[in-house]
């Protein structure tokens, strides 16, 4: 695998990633019933996550430089703001099927050799019975089959949304407000619901 490949499989699942963060920016928790969220410390997450994670960004970057990677230990609401975009939105609801190599037991059951079988990440992510659900988010896979680009593309939401808020102010347009549905479902893509949205630029 070169960085090419790296680059071009990465980008659809990006920039849908990214439609998704700035949807659930946009939107009223009670626009967005039948989710739960990961941590109490961001419950607020639709109504009051933007200008938290300004404040946090503005205090590590005073407004005067751009945001980087090596700021990222000391955005801690930031950071989980990103976990619970990824948990929502689910992008990838179902991993590519492997056979069992071998016969095997999980729990109760037993799964013959040659098995065709696939983790549903949709259900990992969104288990309303989950008494840890923090320890959920795991929108790249797991494993040695696990996303290769996974640290290419957290890097890159890191860096687009934060940067992105910092010289913006983003409103929703009230004509055009996002919806908490996916705009198609796929077996492999949940394409973002279609939105538009006013930006000015900060002073």
């Amino acid at each position: 695998m070169s960085l090419l490949d790296l680059w071009a499989a990465g980008q659809e699942t990006t920039t849908t990633t990214l439609y998704w963060a700035f949807s659930y920016l946009l939107l009223h928790p009670e626009s967005n019933s039948g989710y739960r969220f990961a941590s109490r410390a961001i419950s607020d997450i639709m109504i009051k996550v933007k200008s938290r994670v300004v404040e946090e960004l503005l205090s590590i970057t005073k407004g005067q430089r751009i945001l980087s990677m090596t700021d990222r230990p000391n955005t801690p609401y930031y950071n989980a703001m990103l976990s619970e975009v990824h948990r929502c939105a689910t992008i990838i609801p179902m991993n590519l099927w492997r056979d069992t190599s071998e016969d095997t037991v999980v729990g109760p059951y037993l799964i013959p050799k040659g098995t065709a079988i696939a983790a549903q990440v949709s259900a990992i992510m969104n288990d309303e019975n989950g008494d840890r659900v923090e320890q959920m988010v795991v929108p790249f896979g797991l494993g040695k089959r696990a996303c290769p680009g996974e640290s290419l593309a957290q890097a890159e939401l890191y860096l687009i949304i934060a940067n992105f808020l910092l010289r913006y102010d983003v409103t929703a347009d009230p004509e055009h407000m996002p919806k908490m549905r996916a705009q198609k479902e796929f077996i492999t893509m949940r394409i973002a619901p279609s939105y538009q949205i006013h930006f000015k630029r900060r002073q």
